[in-house]
């Protein structure tokens, strides 16, 4: 097959524009081939640059870190060693404080023994002193016993008494062991001299006195004879006690005396007589009471003394005729209130009226006194003496 000239230009032109598409296609291909390796190879690079950017950032960022650390280590060591500083100050302030408390502890320990040692000393000084006074007190206690029995011995038994009359009670009841109050009798053939009294004090300086007024009341009575008067009795017995305490009114000396009431009965004709220094007596027949009343002065020193004076007793067989001290009317209750001489006038009348038996009328007076004391403390020396006439 013939190609036509023209056919042959078109299709050299075809060949020559295909080549060119081609190399043109081969051109652009290379060009961006190398296009596209110059851009990894920049693209490489940037990222060479900055990974190395990036390593360096993070160096100087670990750096950063680092002296961060430190820096937080060495603020984190400085406020530990401040504190540790401030702790050690407060630690030796502390241990400081505590050397000086047990300095304090010390000296004050030191100051407890010596007291204990000082108090153990005197603990038994006081031992000793204590062991001394109860041996004393034994010693006294025991003398002061023995005085009760010589006192005891020195009164008239209720034997010695019932013999003179038809029934006789004594209520005797001492403050202390021994009494300064005292009863006393002696029978003279049908005339019999009792009394009751009353010394100044109680305890031992009243059983004194008592004693004294015992030996006086013996001494005087020896000669005896009919016709003497009560008040004769109590002048001599006076009269005794004044020389005898060396009494004078202008004297500082001792005061001391007895209050006493006196009689003399007869027995035969049956009569009384009573005489009393400062203590009167109580007569009392059925539910009469009647009261003979002393002169107003003691047995002893007197700034205006006066004589003492006899009366006749009225009296029956039966009757009952009450001496006593003033220690039973003078007693306080509980409650502060004294019994009063009233009280004890009315109290009489009604023992008489309850019995007729010393012993039950002794009973009432005692019981009676027990309920009125209650837990108040006895104050004086008691003594009731009740007579019944026969």
């Amino acid at each position: 097959m013939a190609f036509t000239t023209l056919e042959i230009i078109l299709i050299a032109a075809m060949v020559i524009a295909l080549a060119v598409i081609v190399a043109v296609i081969l051109a652009r291909r290379k060009f961006t081939v190398k296009t596209a390796r110059r851009m990894d190879n920049l693209y490489t690079s940037q990222i060479r640059d900055y990974e190395s950017e990036i390593r360096r950032l993070n160096t100087l960022l670990n750096d950063q870190n680092l002296r961060y650390k430190d820096l937080q280590f060495q603020t984190s060591n400085k406020a530990a060693a401040i504190a540790q500083a401030v702790d050690i100050g407060k630690i030796a302030a502390e241990q400081k404080s505590l050397e000086s408390q047990q300095q304090e502890l010390f000296e004050r320990n030191q100051v407890l023994w010596d007291m204990s040692v000082d108090i153990e000393k005197e603990r038994q000084k006081i031992q000793t002193l204590k062991d001394e006074i109860e041996n004393h007190h034994r010693a006294v206690m025991s003398s002061i016993e023995y005085a009760k029995l010589i006192q005891n011995a020195v009164l008239p038994t209720a034997e010695i008494l019932k013999e003179s009359f038809a029934d006789v009670f004594l209520y005797w009841r001492p403050r202390d062991i021994v009494s300064g109050d005292f009863y006393w009798m002696k029978r003279i053939g049908d005339t019999v001299i009792f009394t009751v009294a009353d010394c100044t004090g109680h305890g031992v300086p009243g059983a004194f006195m008592s004693m004294l007024g015992v030996a006086f009341l013996n001494e005087i009575c020896v000669d005896f004879k009919p016709g003497t008067r009560p008040s004769q009795i109590l002048e001599e017995m006076r009269r005794k006690v004044i020389t005898t305490l060396q009494q004078t009114v202008n004297s500082n000396k001792q005061k001391d005396g007895i209050d006493m009431s006196l009689c003399i009965l007869d027995l035969k004709n049956t009569k009384m007589q009573f005489s009393g220094a400062d203590n009167g007596i109580l007569h009392v027949r059925g539910t009469t009471l009647t009261e003979y009343k002393p002169v107003r002065n003691p047995i002893g020193i007197y700034l205006w003394i006066t004589p003492f004076t006899d009366q006749e007793v009225d009296i029956q067989s039966g009757d009952y005729v009450y001496m006593f001290s003033d220690g039973y009317a003078d007693q306080f209750s509980s409650d502060r209130q004294k019994f009063t001489t009233r009280r004890f006038r009315e109290l009489i009348v009604e023992i008489n009226a309850k019995t007729k038996s010393a012993a039950g009328q002794s009973v009432i007076l005692a019981d009676t006194l027990n309920k009125w004391m209650g837990d108040s403390p006895q104050l004086d020396d008691i003594l009731v003496g009740g007579y019944c006439i026969k």
